[in-house]
């Protein structure tokens, strides 16, 4: 896991530094935004951070782009009861960063819609405390538990996504998104550099 992230890191890196030093105007794009749907959804879970996610950018080609991603959430899960018969609560801080390239298309000069995909690493911080207490519970390695306390912290992940953004003027726009990620539907600001 350790080699991947280094591996991740590295390129995110060498491509970012390559980029800047290369960007011509309007080349370079930052965006960060808010999701709507957090990936906890379907475990009923609470949200403690809304998703949230940022992404550097660099137009390759009219109709290909380079991305750095990177994204946070954190969710707390509905009480469970354990065979053990103590009441318990899950903490996930979910963490993702990656890599995406994107296939554009520009619908008019202000409207333009994109797809394609990411090779990230998730990293999940996952804590169990008691229901009632709040103080944090200790798993034995083969003890009851509503989550695996010896899963691998980071995983190797892909995504798909599709998006388009609305640009308000040549620099400023807005835009939404869906697809794996910190969040299923994302939104927010684009600035063009």
């Amino acid at each position: 896991m350790k080699n991947v992230l280094f591996i991740l890191t590295t390129l995110f890196t060498m491509s970012f530094t390559a980029a800047l030093a290369q960007a011509q105007n309007g080349k370079l794009t930052i965006s960060a935004g808010v999701g709507f749907e957090p990936t906890f959804y379907a475990d009923k879970a609470t949200v403690n951070t809304p998703p949230v996610s940022l992404k550097i950018g660099y137009q390759v080609t009219p109709a290909f782009s380079v991305n750095a991603f990177g994204g946070y959430s954190s969710a707390t899960s509905q009480s469970y009861l354990i065979s053990d018969g103590q009441l318990a609560n899950v903490t996930n801080k979910h963490v993702l960063l990656g890599l995406r390239g994107e296939l554009r298309k520009e619908l008019s000069k202000r409207f333009d819609v994109y797809g394609g995909g990411m090779l990230g690493v998730s990293i999940a911080n996952i804590k169990e405390t008691d229901a009632l207490t709040g103080q944090d519970v200790g798993r034995e390695p083969q003890g009851p538990t509503p989550y695996d306390p010896n899963a691998p912290k980071g995983k190797l992940i892909y995504a798909g996504f599709v998006g388009g953004t609305f640009y308000l003027t040549n620099y400023v726009g807005v835009f939404a998104e869906a697809g794996y990620g910190v969040a299923l539907l994302n939104a927010g600001f684009t600035f063009r550099l």
